[in-house]
């Protein structure tokens, strides 16, 4: 699956599956980097715990979809790990990440894309997070059916995903996690990516000075890590192999 295949999922289902999107001994390291950080409470610190975190950034198994989906102007918003207990009440409802934003028709534009990179497979019973396909084609404010259950909402498919898969999701297609009643956790980073102009939710200053270095080695991390270019607004934010920003003249 090319990006543009991938976007094509994406754009008509508001997701998009990345089976394998890390395998093999790349897959056991962050694996391994995942649990440590677990033990150590710094989930939510992820990026200055492993270069592999740093990795996944730019990683080439999603960032070329996700710059698809986004454009040249791509920037990261987040990234830090989770784990759902297992045989939990740990399930959210059914709702669109953006359900409250204005100025913006939301069924037609791309703000955020949320990426989910899975360290252990969840099973069928596990916190699968789930989607309505084309959800987020619905107008701001389309009704939820009466449902009294996750199970119940109409046409969802659950993610029954293996190790290293990963999902990218429109932040505006209903979705929900459901409760995990498996006997395993479910283990997940998570990050989002935005566009260059928009406010992301970490400082750079906070990383380590070696963190800092990986970022600042290429242009492309600078830009997804927010890092300012000298000479060029946050409008004019490209990766590599752009073509020039061009403003657009509205009005008549």
């Amino acid at each position: 699956m090319n990006p543009q295949q991938a976007k094509d999922i994406y754009d008509a289902q508001g997701y998009v599956h990345i089976e394998k999107a890390l395998r093999g001994d790349e897959l056991k390291r962050i694996q391994t980097a995942f649990y440590k950080a677990e033990e150590n409470s710094t989930l939510k610190d992820l990026l200055n715990q492993d270069d592999c975190f740093v990795n996944l950034v730019d990683h080439p198994a999603w960032l070329p979809i996700a710059r698809a989906i986004v454009g040249d102007d791509v920037q990261l918003r987040y990234l830090r790990g989770g784990v759902i207990k297992p045989q939990s009440d740990s399930g959210s409802g059914w709702h669109c990440d953006l359900s409250g934003l204005r100025g913006i028709y939301l069924p037609d534009s791309i703000i955020m894309t949320k990426l989910f990179v899975y360290i252990d497979e969840v099973p069928e019973d596990g916190a699968c997070i789930a989607f309505v396909p084309g959800s987020h084609r619905y107008e701001l404010g389309h009704p939820l059916p009466d449902i009294e259950s996750h199970e119940a909402m109409p046409h969802h498919v659950k993610m029954v995903v293996q190790a290293g898969d990963a999902v990218l999701m429109n932040g505006y297609t209903w979705h929900a996690r459901f409760h995990n009643r498996s006997d395993q956790p479910r283990k997940v980073i998570e990050s989002s990516y935005i566009h260059a102009w928009m406010k992301t939710q970490f400082e750079f200053a906070a990383l380590s000075p070696h963190v800092q270095e990986q970022i600042l080695s290429s242009h492309n991390r600078r830009q997804l890590f927010g890092v300012p270019e000298p000479g060029q607004t946050d409008w004019q934010r490209r990766l590599e192999n752009s073509a020039p920003h061009q403003p657009v003249e509205v009005g008549i």
